[in-house]
Parts: structure tokens; C-alpha cells; sequence
């Protein structure tokens, strides 16, 4: 095939390019050429911005379009528009373009945020899930029932710059007692390793699939709990050799009475009395499943975000964390809560 991805300079769309190029297909990359400039035997790129400069791709026939980084609906309906004549066009959402997480499970049927009051140029990221329904809109607009819209949960792995999921693997590394909310053994997780997905969209395109797709793990193989990933981080670094580490669960009650932000200083944690996320890891992955969707075992992804090493206090993608600093702080408090000192 003839695929075109609009972005793939880094994280999903690398994953593509690369999965597509391993299986033999033709790629052209259409980005603005600032994250990357070295590209792959078979890879051709075009720079340009999908705002202004998509001229540069007349007289271009592709099989198929990723469309990757598109969030802002007036920009995806101008690539729509201009490569109406693709087979078939796959646009990268978001299980954040759902309207509700009140319920669960979470299916492809279930209604979209509503983006009516949306401006089409909007670039707020408060309005992250909206934008990206206005995005299927557009692409469907377009290509109708030739559109393929995959909807990722949360992306994880090697060369992830938003550090969410890595948090806990660089943590871990670091030894020492290490603070975590006291969700219980059953709380499940939901993520995929971006070399999964991108895998999955390129075969997607080759099946000449269609419709939308929930993208998240894990697919065929045990479900995943906090348990589970705290223990596999455990182990991987006490395999390569890093200090001791001692787990402390700390009430979530604890957590939101200090001022502990969910989600954001304290990754992948949403509190279980949050009713309003309570489908967040509770998306169902049936269809996916039935086009051959694969995860790899946890073990291999948190050994990839190891083996990219630790970044320092001050990197991007530790910004708005739990610091060490504030972590021992909490935990001093946590312990004489738990144990306070007797009366005189």
C-alpha cells in the first residue's frame, strides 16, 4: 500500500511509520519537520503544515491517510478535503471523545462529547475530547463510511513525553519508600503500548477496515490492576539492580484532603469515589479484539520505559508530578496519621 501519515515524527506516528515500513508498504510522512529530520530507508518526507501548506501534496495518490495529530477540527477538515480521493482515511481520536464516563462498559456506540458550542479553529486543550469529536465529524463528513477513526486509551511506552504511565517505572527505579494510592488489589488499569497500536493501525488499513474502533489493552491475556503494575515495576528494577523499594498505600480520602491531584501529580489515579471517570478504565475492547488487536505483557513495556533510563527532576515529562520532596513529605503525614502519638 501507499500510506501517508500526517505527523509520524514521534510516539504514535513513528510507531506506524516504522510497523508499516517492516511490512513492506510505501510511506510518505507530511509533517512540519521540528521533531524530526532523519527519517528510515523507504520513508520520504514532505514538510509542510497541515494548515497552510497541504498544496504540496496535489498530484499525490495514496491508499490510505494516518492522520495522527490532528485535534483541531477546521485543520482536519482541511486534510479531509484535500485527500478526499484516499481509499480510506484513519484518524487518531481519543477515548476522550466520549460524552460520558459515568457508565461502564464504554462502547463505540455510546454518544460523543458535544463540540456544537466548539469554535472550529479552538486550540484550548481544556476542550481536548470535544475537539476530537468535532474531528470524526469532519472526517466523516468527508469520507463517510470509508472513514476508519481509532480511539486509543491512554498511550504508553518507549518515547512517551507525557511521563504519565512512566512515572511509576522511574520511581521505582529510584528505591526507597514509595507512595501509592490504596485502590485494593481489583482496580483495574487500561493502556497499550504504542508499538501495539501502531501495529494494529496498519493492519486495520491492510484489512480495509472501517467504522470506529476503541484502541486499549489488555487484548487477550489477564486484565491488568494497580497490583499488577506496581509489582511488575518492583521486580524490573530489582532485576537491574536499583535500591530497595517499599510500597505504601496511602487512603485516597488522605491523598484529596492534602491537595493530591488526581490524574496529573498522582498518574493514572482516579479516585474510586470519582462517579464521573468511572468507565475511564472500563472501555470495552471486543471489536478491537476481533481485528486481531495484540498487547504485549506488561513486563515488556515497563522494561522499554526503563531501559530509556530515568530523567532528571526538572525534565518536561515529570512537570506537575509527585516530587521526592513532596512524596516524603506526605508520607511523614500519612504515618502519624495512622499512628498517632498517645495522649499525656
Amino acid at each position: 500500500m501507499k500510506i501517508l501519515i500526517l505527523g509520524g515524527g514521534i510516539f504514535l506516528g513513528a510507531a506506524v511509520l516504522r510497523s508499516a515500513l517492516d511490512r513492506g508498504h510505501e510511506l510518505t510522512v507530511f509533517n512540519r519537520g521540528r521533531a524530526r529530520s532523519d527519517w528510515p530507508q523507504g520513508a520520504e518526507a514532505i514538510v509542510g503544515d497541515r494548515n497552510t501548506d497541504l498544496g504540496r501534496l496535489d498530484g499525490l495518490r495514496f491508499d490510505a491517510v494516518v492522520d495522527t495529530c490532528g485535534y483541531v477540527p477546521a485543520d482536519v477538515k482541511k486534510s479531509a478535503e484535500a485527500l478526499r480521493e484516499t481509499r480510506s482515511y484513519c484518524f487518531v481520536s481519543s477515548i476522550s471523545a466520549y460524552a460520558s464516563f459515568r457508565h461502564a462498559p464504554v462502547r463505540e456506540i455510546d454518544p460523543l462529547a458535544d463540540f456544537s458550542s466548539l469554535a472550529p479553529g479552538d486550540h484550548d486543550p481544556a476542550h481536548y475530547g470535544a475537539q476530537k469529536a468535532a474531528c470524526e465529524a469532519e472526517v466523516r463528513a468527508v469520507f463517510g463510511e470509508r472513514a476508519l477513526l481509532v480511539r486509543p486509551g491512554l498511550i504508553v511506552g518507549p518515547g512517551d513525553r507525557s511521563g504519565r504511565f512512566s512515572h511509576w517505572p522511574w520511581r521505582a527505579m529510584q528505591g526507597g519508600e514509595m507512595l501509592v494510592p490504596d485502590l485494593g488489589d481489583d482496580e483495574p488499569l487500561q493502556f497499550i503500548d504504542v508499538r501495539d497500536l501502531g501495529a494494529w493501525i496498519v493492519r486495520l488499513l491492510e484489512r480495509e477496515e472501517r467504522g470506529a474502533f476503541n484502541g486499549t489493552g489488555p487484548v487477550r491475556g489477564p486484565s491488568c490492576a494497580w497490583s499488577d503494575l506496581l509489582a511488575v515495576c518492583e521486580d524490573e528494577a530489582a532485576r537491574r539492580g536499583a535500591a530497595a523499594l517499599r510500597v505504601t498505600p496511602v487512603a485516597e480520602s488522605f491523598l484529596l484532603d492534602h491537595g493530591v491531584a488526581p490524574w496529573s501529580e498522582l498518574p493514572l489515579w482516579l479516585p474510586s469515589s470519582d462517579i464521573e471517570h468511572h468507565g475511564h478504565s472500563r472501555v470495552e475492547i471486543e471489536r478491537a479484539d476481533r481485528t486481531r488487536l495484540t498487547t504485549r505483557p506488561l513486563e515488556q513495556t515497563v522494561a522499554a520505559v526503563m531501559d530509556e533510563g530515568v530523567p532528571g527532576e526538572d525534565d518536561a515529562r515529570r512537570r506537575g508530578k509527585l516530587t521526592r520532596a513532596r512524596e516524603t513529605e506526605l508520607l511523614a503525614l500519612w504515618h502519624q496519621h495512622e499512628k498517632p502519638e498517645a495522649a499525656p
